[in-house]
């Protein structure tokens, strides 16, 4: 029975991961129409009235059990998901997500130093192997080393803490109250920043002012919003059936996803550097997720 629980979280996840990655594909598309900021303002905007409907629907009670809780893990989240979104504006999805599922590694090592959790030696291997991985991803050039080439594993570092603060303080919490919680918070995040940016412009993707959105913006904001809610349920969904280590390793086909779209839909080929990062991530992943009891702990749910 539990092998067929876990054929289908597979499944559900593998499929998150395809729309996930295609979707993040047309950010880059959306920098040309809007700002970062408004982005998210109206992509939260279409998405709260989507989850009222679900909750609806389904009868899920949108009350947090805890609101502090609730409070902190969304900002911590949210921070780590802006970056990330940041990054898409200059970097091909599969290089930005490297950074992004860096995160097992870093509650790897935020469970140590914050929580005095030992690692076994599998463990310490994973996570060396994993952030070489991303490295290899990501290519950064010594030369020209900045916080933009870094904004990835910054991403990785926010989201990774709030998926080990999901664990410890949100196990009670609704999946839907845990997405409507990160979409509330970058949204208001990106109201306010939005404002300063009209206040004082610029002329960047994270600097861009308010602009009266086009119809091109908003059908990619909604195409956006839609993709990411029906992500994020199917991927609560396989944690629900699924156990967590299988799922964890499902959740990096993201990055094979990406380059896939990458390539039939922009052309953008991947060298071979990349591929075999790609292929250490994966095995890192498999390592950190198959290795002891606490493996939910570094798992990277949505």
């Amino acid at each position: 029975m539990q092998s067929s629980h876990n054929m289908a979280a597979a499944g559900l996840a593998l499929a998150a991961s395809a729309i996930l990655s295609f979707i993040d594909n047309f950010v880059a598309a959306v920098g040309q129409e809007a700002g970062l900021w408004q982005f998210h303002v109206f992509r939260t905007a279409f998405a709260v009235p989507i989850f009222l409907l679900i909750a609806l629907v389904t009868r899920t009670r949108l009350r947090p059990q805890n609101f502090k809780t609730i409070a902190v893990r969304s900002l911590t989240v949210s921070a780590g998901l802006l970056i990330y979104f940041a990054a898409l504006g200059t970097l091909p999805v599969a290089q930005a997500g490297a950074g992004l599922f860096s995160a097992p590694l870093w509650v790897a090592i935020l469970s140590i130093i914050l929580f005095g959790l030992k690692l076994g030696a599998t463990r310490w291997v994973a996570v060396f192997v994993g952030f070489a991985g991303a490295l290899m991803l990501l290519q950064p050039d010594p030369s020209t080393l900045s916080f933009l080439s870094l904004m990835p594993l910054a991403a990785g570092l926010f989201y990774g803490l709030g998926m080990m603060l999901t664990g410890i303080w949100c196990g009670r919490e609704s999946p839907l109250v845990l997405a409507l919680g990160v979409f509330l918070t970058i949204g208001a995040v990106s109201a306010v920043m939005l404002t300063i940016t009209s206040i004082w412009p610029g002329e960047t993707f994270l600097s861009q002012p308010y602009v009266p959105p086009t119809p091109r913006f908003l059908w990619l904001t909604l195409f956006q919003a839609v993709g990411a809610i029906v992500a994020v349920t199917l991927i609560a969904q396989a944690y629900r059936v699924g156990a967590p280590a299988v799922v964890a390793v499902f959740e990096y086909s993201f990055l094979i996803f990406a380059c896939l779209w990458s390539v039939l839909l922009w052309d953008i080929q991947t060298n071979s550097l990349a591929v075999a990062g790609i292929a250490v991530i994966l095995t890192a992943g498999c390592l950190m997720a198959f290795s002891g009891r606490n493996a939910k702990e570094i798992s990277s749910s949505a």
